[in-house]
């Protein structure tokens, strides 16, 4: 809650004038027999008589009327009125900190940054001890990059505050980061550490993202070692300390700690899998052998689980496309285990697999059949086929083993969610959303939250795409609801209101929401600079677009350039904006406009 200046305990007097002055309904102000405008209202509420009365022990101060009609309009949402009621009543009263505070958050809604920084900034001079003032302040000063200011209010809160220390160090942390003042976020930590115990395992995360951000290999080792012994039973730790080994080139010590690893964890088959994939990328034959023999061991207590030694086996095939000659070595490998143990189901499962994987289909696709006929009610079984199909771009094949395995699986969600995929790709827009609402039926009924919120991002953009502009933003309103920091709908429902031109400053306010997650995402920043764009405020729109070439780099998209070349020709620039859509227009890219644009030197959306 925000505390008012001399009141500070008033939640129930608050509600009880808003009762009392509910029932008598302020007459606007009239001028020449018209309705006065909205400020003439808030200064027809400013009656002296409320000075003096008492309400609930407290004494009603000048001006109280037009603040808590402010307040009021603010809670039921109308956000211009409550913002020029409140813009009157600071002129009246300049000590109020919660009025700037109110003004600051009402422009930040229409994301005016210079001036909803100048009101929080006043906010936070008149309440130095108000912890969500402070807050407030800080949080605005980081999404205008202030970030050592930012950090340096979260310090001083996190000082008056010892019950919220450890979440205001670690966001000054985190914002010294932001700044790359690794030092200085270091520091933090150690000051928080010194309240909590040594092994701490936020903060030692914390720190080794911060060695590992800056580079510093030696004493991410350090702190990666430390998580290791205060956390034996966490093998995700020694994998961390394994892959800053190999980031270092240190064979042996990464090798010591795979070996570690192996001893910990012995039956873990996700573990095996690991160790198995290091050795692989070593090219180890011999160790690469006794891995795959004691992952299908260890994978026989699960036989309904995929086999992630398949993961291991792919992510080497996307880096070593050419080395064809470890699939067939795999291959017999597998062959040879299936025949020293031949009760072994998980190496036949593996054999049916590498087959699949090393081009000998039919075979493959014939062992799978085989070991249905086993265990026909085992859906590990049918992915590996229904994978095979997907990729190798049989789309009737793949639609009727989807088929098939609804028939076996009809409360499988990845089934609806696979032919949604297939029909979007081939351009049947109705019948994906067909499919798209039945995943999202599935999903709701067995309260599964990631993939209902796929669905619910799919229906929108399908609708979308469909030019079904109510269902797709109804959609969207929905998942958000649902999902309310959803950054691929945030950023998708944004850029799809701008492209309309409609409802553009919640849309700027959508955009907003995706920067504060993640604030030098190229995508992101084009979308919050293509809405400024879109409101005429060119020279806003420049900066963000500028800040997305930046991180983009050499990988900037076309669409990015195009649209900056736009906000260049809105601001004069239009020699610029020309050399821009002719460098893209000869690369071949762009939109459908930009011949027209390079001929008729002029704006074509």
């Amino acid at each position: 809650m925000i505390e008012r200046k001399h009141y500070y305990s008033v939640i129930g007097a608050l509600l009880l004038t808003f009762a009392l002055y509910s029932c008598k309904t302020a007459k606007p102000a009239v001028q020449n027999g018209k309705p006065g405008s909205l400020e003439t209202q808030a200064e027809a509420n400013n009656k002296p008589e409320t000075k003096g009365r008492i309400i609930e022990g407290y004494t009603l101060q000048n001006n109280d009327r037009v603040y808590f009609n402010a307040i009021r309009n603010y809670i039921l949402g109308k956000y211009d009125t409550s913002f020029v009621t409140f813009n009157y009543y600071s002129r009246l009263d300049t000590s109020n900190a919660a009025a700037y505070y109110y003004l600051a958050n009402l422009k930040g809604r229409a994301n005016y940054l210079k001036q909803t920084l100048s009101d929080a900034q006043k906010a936070a001079r008149l309440a130095p001890d108000n912890k969500w003032i402070q807050s407030f302040y800080a949080s605005v000063l980081a999404f205008s990059e202030s970030y050592e200011n930012a950090a340096q209010i979260f310090i001083k809160l996190a000082k008056q505050n010892p019950s919220d220390r450890s979440n205001y160090y670690i966001a000054a942390s985190k914002l010294y980061v932001r700044n790359k003042n690794y030092p200085a976020a270091l520091s933090v930590l150690d000051t928080l550490q010194q309240n909590r115990p040594e092994n701490d395992e936020d903060v030692l995360l914390e720190k080794q993202n911060i060695y590992m951000v800056s580079k510093d290999f030696s004493n991410a080792i350090r702190v990666t070692e430390q998580l290791v012994d205060a956390y034996p039973l966490t093998p995700e730790y020694l994998i961390h300390l394994t892959e800053i080994y190999e980031i270092q080139k240190n064979d042996a010590k990464s090798l010591e700690t795979i070996k570690l690893l192996e001893k910990r964890f012995p039956d873990n088959d996700e573990i095996t899998s690991y160790t198995f994939g290091y050795f692989l990328k070593k090219r180890n034959m011999e160790m690469v052998s006794q891995s795959l023999n004691e992952y299908v061991d260890a994978a026989e207590a699960n036989k309904e689980k995929n086999l992630s030694i398949l993961d291991q086996i792919g992510a080497y095939m996307s880096s070593n496309q050419k080395d064809t000659a470890v699939l067939t070595f795999l291959t017999g490998l597998t062959q040879k285990i299936t025949e020293t143990k031949p009760n072994n189901f998980t190496a036949k499962r593996l054999l049916a697999s590498m087959n699949l994987y090393n081009r000998n289909e039919a075979e493959g696709l014939k062992q799978f059949e085989q070991l249905i006929q086993q265990d026909p009610g085992n859906y590990a079984l049918y992915t590996p086929v229904l994978s095979y199909y997907l990729y190798s771009g049989k789309q009737d094949s793949t639609l009727r083993y989807l088929d098939r395995m609804e028939y076996i699986f009809p409360d499988s969600i990845d089934l609806p969610l696979n032919k949604m995929l297939i029909f979007r790709s081939d351009n049947k827009l109705d019948t994906a959303l067909k499919y798209a609402l039945k995943g999202l039926d599935l999903s709701q009924k067995q309260k599964s939250k990631d993939r209902e919120i796929l669905f619910f991002n799919s229906i929108a953009e399908t609708y979308n795409e469909l030019k079904q502009y109510p269902q797709s933003d109804s959609v969207f309103d929905a998942l958000l609801k649902k999902d309310p920091e959803n950054i691929m709908a945030l950023n998708n429902y944004a850029y799809y209101l701008s492209e309309r031109g409609v409802r553009l400053e919640y849309a700027l306010n959508l955009s907003k929401k995706t920067l504060e997650q993640q604030n030098a995402e190229p995508n992101y920043l084009d979308t919050y600079g293509w809405i400024l764009y879109k409101m005429n405020r060119f020279e806003e729109a420049k900066t963000y677009m500028e800040k997305a070439i930046t991180y983009a780099g050499k990988d900037v998209s076309a669409v990015v350039l195009e649209h900056y070349a736009d906000i260049e020709f809105k601001l004069g620039n239009e020699e610029n904006a020309l050399k821009i859509w002719k460098a893209i227009d000869k690369a071949g890219q762009g939109s459908s406009f930009i011949k027209k644009k390079i001929k008729d030197k002029k704006i074509y959306e």
